[in-house]
């Protein structure tokens, strides 16, 4: 069981949250307005936002949102847990293992008017000296052992240097962006063969190649097909499924090092990324960074919705603290410029098979709002299908008033509803 590991940390956890976030329950009902409102009331009292905004009362992820019966309120809903930090500082629930949504996400989906078009990365070698290693590497391309091979190699990456980390759409030194660059750089070296995840069935691209493959690749990550569904009514939206999905593209370098995408594929590129896709599930288990990038994603939506409903009218809500850096400040993060080469090799029948992968992610929330359709119109997860995560249902009638002094609620369970340790 994945809470198995966490026991210990829960139970010398829970006396430090407030009683009412010490059990897990499968939908909690986030307010906005409340939510803003209680950001305003700390910061006129000149107090410390707790953990228990901070951290969006332990939601692991949004089902649904849902617009209140008089419009005025926006409510996010999913299953929460009690939560503490973990190795790197991330918050994660204490039975799941699943990393908690964050204020801090919300604060940078609100505030940025670009995010919702278009927000990630992208890990890339330098053109000028990517042409550089090649053209050294085609002086040098005699038969050899292996061994000067793998020497070749070596001054090929020498001459490479870091490769690039780039952003675009986000706040390039938000929590959002560190943890876009995160997912991305732990992929590709799961995709090269530097980390084993331990998955039975999931290879390395690098493993997958065979002798002849154009080994010039990139990997990104992108909203899955249909993650969003909205109701006729447009007062209720459902995420679905894994959220994400890996996309795969060859590539091949022009005399200036440029790489540009090419239409043919030999296929273990895309298998990578099918087996990548099929053993998600897992992986957001073992790697809490991909949980992260699917909470991302779910944040984006949700503040994406938000603004469609304020276009539309039928949303009489304007943030005052979640839209103004001016009164409500985030964070500064560490987010990495630079990377060593995503540059590797093993050996084949008839010498090495050199490998170099580049890739991002790419979440376009605005657009995920614009193609949602109703539920009817789309084929539902697979509920024995390991890809699915399973949604809570909620009606807009669960909306309603927030207790007092809370900008959350829990749910009553439905049948067959719960959170088992």
């Amino acid at each position: 069981s994945p809470a198995q590991p966490f026991r210990p940390l829960r139970e010398k956890s829970l006396p430090a949250l407030p009683e009412t976030l010490r059990q897990p329950v499968e939908a909690r009902l986030l307010s906005l307005r409340s939510l803003d409102s209680q950001l305003a009331a700390l910061a006129a009292a000149g107090t410390a936002i707790p953990a228990e905004l901070r951290y969006l009362a332990g939601l692991t992820r949004i089902d649904s949102i849902v617009l209140s019966p008089d419009g005025t309120d926006l409510s996010l809903a999913g299953p929460a847990e009690p939560f503490a930090a973990v190795r790197g500082n991330r918050m994660v629930g204490l039975h799941s293992g699943r990393p908690v949504l964050c204020l801090e996400d919300l604060l940078a989906a609100f505030r940025d008017a670009d995010i919702l078009e278009a927000a990630g990365c992208s890990i890339d070698p330098d053109p000028e000296r990517l042409a550089a290693a090649h053209n050294w590497l085609a002086r040098n391309s005699a038969p050899a052992t292996v061994a000067v091979a793998k020497a070749r190699l070596e001054q090929m990456v020498r001459l490479q240097g870091h490769w690039n980390v780039t952003t675009f759409g986000v706040p390039e030194d938000s929590r959002m962006c560190l943890s876009m660059c995160e997912a991305d750089y732990l992929m590709k070296r799961i995709a090269i063969g530097t980390d084993a995840t331990g998955i039975r069935g999931l290879k390395s691209s690098l493993a997958l190649a065979r002798p002849g493959d154009n080994m010039m690749r990139r990997w990104w990550f992108a909203p899955a097909p249909d993650p969003l569904t909205v109701s006729a009514d447009h007062d209720l939206w459902t995420l679905q499924g894994p959220r994400l999905q890996l996309f795969a593209q060859e590539e091949v370098m022009d005399d200036s090092g440029n790489l540009l995408d090419i239409s043919t594929s030999r296929g273990s590129a895309d298998e990578f990324a099918t087996l990548f896709n099929r053993h998600l599930p897992e992986l957001t288990q073992k790697i809490p960074a991909f949980a992260d990038l699917q909470n991302i994603l779910d944040v984006l939506t949700a503040v994406a919705v938000c603004r469609e409903l304020q276009t539309a009218g039928t949303l009489q809500f304007q943030p005052q603290m979640l839209a103004d850096p001016a009164v409500l400040p985030g964070r500064s993060w560490p987010v990495p410029r630079e990377t060593l080469p995503m540059l590797t090799y093993r050996s084949a029948s008839g010498g090495l098979i050199i490998g170099a992968f580049s890739g991002g992610v790419t979440l376009r929330s605005r657009q995920l709002v614009e193609m949602a359709a109703t539920p009817d119109a789309v084929t539902a997860p697979n509920p024995t299908d390991s890809t699915t995560l399973r949604s809570v249902a909620v009606s807009r009638q669960d909306t309603g008033d927030m207790p007092s002094g809370k900008f959350w609620k829990d749910l009553p369970a439905g049948p067959g509803q719960g959170v088992s340790d």
